[in-house]
């Protein structure tokens, strides 16, 4: 059956992650969280989109230490090589391609909506499908003032659609996840701007570096009347993260997890930046977070997943 623009009516939602072998270790770490705090039936299927070119590495650390922790969801896995959503092998993978396949990953999904996570995402409290979906079938959606980092991105992807006021919208849907993407807008995106280009949309994406993944979907949606209304409902955020921009700052670290104690947040997550930088005082409080909801048993599984490794192709990645 054709789904329509506003058909979402389904409960069903499958979960898109689009990671790389630099963020192996989070991914572990956020499959435990699942385990820990999805309901039963919240996610139809999980799909693991390797950004990279090391896809035998991230197929295998998924296998060996992903599904083990994912518990009864372990059966819904699929790995994905980015080459089957951009059609092609290409030269350098990044952000940029990061941002063009959780576009294109509406082309493996079956449901009516799906979610989308960064690898650094993790649960911290109990979800379930009405966590992301209205009784009513509306998208959750907690809209946020424009990042000025991406303004520049928010007008050149208002101007694409001819969105005439993009210069002057001050509060947008957010550009982080969890985010929820309606699976029919997404492909009429697709659709829209292949046939305008006549090539395909990772080419198009790629070559726009003004271009944000999330502006771009949001800007599609203010090109057509009505759309945001009838898909989305405001909600209050239910995700708090902590960003590079709080790396070498102690006293953000600090006010970020503190904002954790408002109930309503149940997702969270720590921008490998914050790991690079390393700061000792950074990686206790990340340490006793994790420790507050759960998260890990010990300090030592905590250094596990505060340390950034790139695996060796032969490892076999057992490590707890």
């Amino acid at each position: 059956m054709q789904i329509s623009e506003t058909d979402i009516t389904s409960p069903m939602i499958d979960l898109v992650v689009v990671g790389f072998t630099g963020e192996l270790r989070a991914l572990k770490l956020q499959a435990r969280s699942i385990r820990l705090y999805a309901k039963p039936g919240t996610f139809n299927r999980i799909f693991y989109v390797c950004n990279d070119q090391s896809f035998g590495v991230f197929k295998r650390y998924i296998k060996y230490e992903v599904l083990p922790e994912l518990g009864c969801f372990k059966e819904q896995v699929k790995v994905v090589d980015y080459k089957k959503l951009a059609g092609k092998r290409i030269r350098k993978t990044g952000w940029r391609s990061q941002q063009a396949l959780k576009l294109l990953a509406v082309n493996i999904v079956s449901t009516p909506q799906f979610l989308i996570l960064d690898s650094k995402n993790h649960f911290i409290r109990p979800i379930d499908k009405a966590t992301f979906i209205t009784p009513s079938g509306k998208l959750r959606v907690h809209s946020v003032p424009i990042n000025e980092l991406f303004r520049k991105h928010c007008i050149a992807t208002c101007h694409y659609f001819g969105v005439e006021h993009g210069d002057k919208i001050e509060e947008a849907h957010p550009t982080t996840t969890p985010f929820m993407m309606a699976t029919a807008i997404t492909k009429g995106l697709l659709t829209n701007v292949e046939e305008r280009e006549e090539k395909s949309f990772f080419d198009v994406f790629i070559e726009n570096t003004e271009w944000n993944e999330f502006y771009f979907y949001y800007a599609y949606m203010l090109s057509r009347q009505g759309l945001i209304e009838t898909t989305y409902d405001e909600c209050e955020r239910y995700t708090v993260a902590l960003f590079g921009q709080a790396a070498e700052s102690n006293e953000r670290v600090r006010m970020l997890i503190d904002a954790l104690g408002d109930t309503n947040i149940c997702c969270t997550g720590v921008h490998r930046r914050i790991y690079e930088v390393g700061l000792s005082n950074n990686m206790s409080d990340i340490a006793d977070m994790w420790l507050r909801f759960g998260l890990i048993k010990t300090r030592a599984e905590a250094a596990y997943f505060q340390t950034i490794e790139k695996p060796s192709k032969r490892k076999r990645f057992i490590l707890f």
